[in-house]
């Protein structure tokens, strides 16, 4: 047994879930949002069965907030696909596992969808959590098309969710990745550097916003033509990017609304 009592059966769907500590959990995160008046909308796109929640990443565990908004109002818990890196921390990958984080596999979403379960994916990973400032709000997807293909062989809708304000509370500089490997080795995990000495969040607004579900249009038969999988993310992603940009500028005067 591990030091904190972890298996490894506990990142797989439904294993280590453990609906007390969520509900406590969860009750911790609303109180913080409204510590600091960190607000959730657009609730009402969830569909009631299955669906692929599709997010943009900044540092942290920033979508934690939407998760309990979820969990509040629609009494539902949203699985979090989380990095192999989370497996290794010990004590913080058992709370991961007990609120709903699953080792982001093609088995544990396919299983989770197929169980008409929402799932979180955070396509853009550690690279877009720890990208410098010059590059916020930015979509850093590079190759990853796993999700697309999950949500095209369970006929699961794509529910784009923006994270505002949460770009802005850290100023990293340079480049995360090669700073790892200089400093730890070719082994060694991404280091953010923020721009100030001290690394004291920005006091910024934090909100969310759930956008208007997008079907992928290819049948299961498709998972694997690229031509299909390819137009399938530029869809979520334009629909992403759209949210994003109609928050900044509503929230820079510009709403045209």
């Amino acid at each position: 047994m591990s030091i904190d009592g972890f298996h490894a059966r506990d990142k797989q769907a439904f294993q280590g879930f453990q609906p007390e500590m969520a509900r406590r959990f969860y009750g911790l995160v609303e109180r913080v949002a409204e510590r600091f008046d960190i607000t959730v909308e657009g609730l009402h796109h969830l569909p009631a069965r299955r669906g692929l929640i599709v997010a943009n990443h900044a540092f942290g565990w920033d979508v934690v907030f939407a998760m309990a908004a979820v969990w509040r109002e629609l009494e539902r818990p949203v699985w979090a696909l989380g990095e192999h890196l989370w497996w290794k921390v010990p004590f913080l990958r058992r709370v991961a596992s007990g609120v709903g984080t699953v080792d982001g596999t093609p088995e544990n979403v396919d299983r989770l969808l197929s169980q008409d379960q929402l799932v979180l994916v955070l396509p853009g990973g550690l690279r877009e959590a720890v990208k410098p400032r010059e590059l916020r709000y930015q979509l850093l997807w590079g190759q990853r098309y796993g999700f697309v293909r999950a949500a095209i062989r369970n006929r699961a809708p794509m529910i784009p969710l923006a994270s505002v304000g949460t770009d802005e509370l850290f100023d990293f500089v340079g480049d995360p990745y090669r700073r790892g490997r200089r400093w730890l080795g070719r082994g060694g995990i991404p280091i953010p550097l923020p721009k100030r000495v001290l690394p004291i969040p920005h006091r910024v607004r934090v909100h969310f916003v759930f956008g208007e579900p997008v079907m992928p249009r290819a049948t299961p038969e498709q998972d694997e033509d690229f031509a299909l999988v390819r137009s399938t993310r530029r869809e979520v992603e334009g629909a992403l990017h759209e949210l994003i940009e109609a928050e900044l500028a509503r929230r820079a005067g510009l709403d045209s609304r």
